[in-house]
């Protein structure tokens, strides 16, 4: 069986080179290996590449949105624990988290000649929310699709999971002589739905506005695309158009410098022509003189 190297280089290709050359490494697996895992590797769609190519060409960019993702977690976790806990300060973290590595991932498609359409980016970003749920990074072959705040169970300090949040936060809001008491199931799993909801609402408005900014920013940059395209077509037809009125000049100017050269001629002509008349004029003057006398 390969090693993990062969396996990761196979993920950081381009996406046309990865089906021949997971076919070379097959060839190089030695026999008795288990060749049939080499041969399940899948070729990744191009959401799940791109969001790859972050992790091995932008790592980080990968890491800061890692890191970003948590902190939200953490701090939607203190919230329902009943601590104070900065959550709009997490999310406006995030969402710059998520617009760097969109950016990064547009950037990557475009310089790998693939089309960053809506749809591809729509993809990636929720692959991007799902990443902290994930321990395969690098190798993705599929968009993932992010989990919501079910994801937020099991992951609090200690593996305390919401339903103790709830039962955390109950018991401190109940009267000292109730303190210790069981809270009611239904209570405690009435409390725990109601802030599930609620945290489940605010990840999905912050995915939705992290797409719709996203395919605002993709709408900008083909509209800045089309005008620079534009530009250049206008540039290049003023350019034309100097270069046909150059060479006009030229031969305009090629005229006038041979008609030029003639006139010199002919001046030159009728400068000597003029001068043989006078010396001819000064001859019979003279003869005429001799005449008189």
């Amino acid at each position: 069986m390969p090693g993990d190297e062969d396996i990761d280089r196979l993920y950081q290709l381009p996406l046309a080179e990865f089906t021949p050359e997971r076919n070379a490494l097959l060839k190089r697996v030695p026999a008795g290996a288990d060749r049939a895992a080499v041969r399940a590797l899948q070729k990744p769609s191009v959401p799940a590449w791109a969001v790859n190519q972050l992790y091995w060409q932008r790592r980080p960019t990968f890491d800061r949105l890692q890191q970003a993702a948590g902190r939200l977690r953490e701090a939607h976790l203190q919230q329902l624990s009943g601590q104070r806990a900065d959550v709009a300060a997490a999310e406006t973290a995030h969402r710059a988290a998520m617009k760097a590595a969109l950016d990064e991932i547009r950037n990557l498609l475009r310089a790998a000649g693939e089309a960053a359409s809506p749809a591809t980016m729509t993809a990636v970003g929720e692959t991007l929310q799902a990443l902290p749920d994930r321990d395969d990074h690098g190798r993705l072959v599929r968009p993932l699709k992010p989990l919501g705040f079910e994801a937020l169970a099991g992951l609090a300090p200690g593996g305390a999971t919401i339903a103790r949040l709830a039962d955390r936060r109950a018991a401190a809001s109940s009267p000292p002589q109730d303190r210790g008491r069981p809270v009611p199931a239904l209570k405690r799993d009435a409390a725990a739905a109601k802030q599930a909801a609620e945290a489940a609402r605010r990840a999905a408005a912050a995915r939705q506005k992290n797409v719709a900014e996203a395919e605002r920013e993709l709408r900008d940059a083909k509209a800045a695309e089309r005008e620079a395209r534009a530009a250049h077509a206008r540039v290049e037809m003023a350019l034309a158009r100097a270069r046909r009125e150059r060479k006009a000049l030229e031969a305009r100017l090629d005229e006038a410098t041979a008609e030029r050269d003639r006139l010199a001629v002919e001046v030159d002509q009728r400068r000597r022509a003029a001068e043989r008349a006078a010396a001819d004029l000064s001859g019979i003057e003279a003869r005429l003189e001799a005449l008189r006398r």
